[in-house]
Formats: structure tokens, C-alpha cells, sequence
């Protein structure tokens, strides 16, 4: 079974545009402790925008095959999935850093933006 993001998302691009902000919140880290705590949330923030990009794939391309059933159970595992991994990220961090939780906030939301940028344009992936 191939995952559809293999098809849709440049991955060496993505993580290197993703490195660049991540190293930078690591500046701003004042402990060791909170250097885990930024990493932590990073992964937690890849794996998440990846589950996200899969389950949108997913359900975008039963209609661009002409079907109107998606893999409901994928789809319903990969959305609930991907919240309670980024929200115990975030739990975690914020035990570790507290109101300096909003270093990786940002991050994560910088890397929704490399996401998008990663994401390759033309539509050669899903012509089999």
C-alpha cells in the first residue's frame, strides 16, 4: 500500500525548507530541556501536517476518479489520529516550557506554509 503524499509532497524539499525555522527556534531554546521539548513537537508537527495531507488526498481523489465512497474508517483514524499526536506534543511542551510554548506554535505554523510549498503542482501522481 503506497501512501498518496509520496506521490504529491517533494520531501527533500520540505525538509529542507522545514530545518531552516526549526534551527532558529533552537536559538531561541534556554535550556537543553526545552531544545527536547521543541523537537518533540517538530516531529509531532511533521507527522501530523502528513496524516493531514493523506487524509485530504484521500478524500479529494474519489472524486477526481469519478467514486463518491472514501476509505471512511483511513480517513476517520488518520483525522483523530493526527489531533491527539500534535495536542499531546503540545501538553508536553508546555510542561517543559510554558509560555514559551508559542516558540514551536509558531514553528508549526510555519511549517504548514512549507508544506505548501513542498507539495508538487503538476498532477502526474495520479494518472497510474
Amino acid at each position: 500500500m503506497q501512501l498518496e503524499i509520496t506521490k504529491k509532497i517533494n520531501f527533500k524539499k520540505f525538509f529542507t525548507i522545514s530545518i531552516i525555522p526549526t534551527v532558529l527556534c533552537f536559538a531561541l531554546a534556554k535550556s537543553f530541556s526545552e531544545v527536547i521539548a521543541i523537537s518533540v513537537v517538530y516531529i509531532a508537527t511533521v507527522i501530523y501536517l502528513f496524516m493531514f495531507a493523506e487524509a485530504i488526498y484521500l478524500l479529494t481523489n474519489m472524486y477526481k476518479e469519478g467514486e463518491r465512497n472514501a476509505p471512511k474508517g483511513k480517513v476517520a483514524i488518520l483525522f483523530v489520529g493526527k489531533l491527539v499526536i500534535l495536542i499531546s506534543a503540545l501538553i508536553f511542551g508546555v510542561q517543559i516550557m510554558g509560555s514559551r510554548i508559542i516558540i514551536p506554535v509558531i514553528n508549526y505554523i510555519i511549517q504548514i506554509f512549507v508544506l505548501g510549498v513542498s507539495t508538487n503542482k503538476n498532477d502526474k501522481g495520479s494518472k497510474e
